[in-house]
């Protein structure tokens, strides 16, 4: 898959998105039924701010495992929307848990942040174009 900062139409953002992944969700909408993709963002969209916060309560508690578990969750779920650049950065935060230690992760969690704030602002804009 070809990663693309920019879906067509759009002139910036800082996001690291794989639009592809979210055209094969459209391209399994049923004639006249809802279009998958754009439940896919909205369930994303409202689900990620606890995963976030949980990521922040671990890190403020020194608790890895807790770390490792909500980043988990948070990547898994931005690779299958297409969202690299925020899958990778959950990826680092998981390992840093994984390690046994907070050490480094508030740093990497507001760099974190930034790029789910960017990856939201690009799927609100797509989904005002549909």
């Amino acid at each position: 898959m070809k990663e693309q900062n920019l879906p067509s139409g759009h002139h910036e953002h800082a996001a690291t998105i794989d639009w592809s992944v979210l055209e094969t969700l459209r391209s399994l909408r049923r004639q006249g039924g809802p279009d998958p993709g754009t439940k896919l963002i909205n369930i994303f969209i409202n689900s990620s701010p606890a995963l976030l916060d949980s990521m922040r309560t671990a890190i403020m508690a020194a608790a890895p495992e807790a770390l490792a578990n909500a980043a988990h969750s948070m990547k898994s779920g931005s690779l299958n929307m297409g969202a690299l650049g925020l899958g990778e950065l959950c990826a680092k935060l998981e390992k840093i848990g994984r390690g046994g230690t907070t050490d480094g992760a508030e740093d990497l969690l507001e760099k974190t942040q930034r790029e789910y704030l960017a990856v939201v602002a690009a799927f609100k804009r797509t989904l005002s174009e549909s």
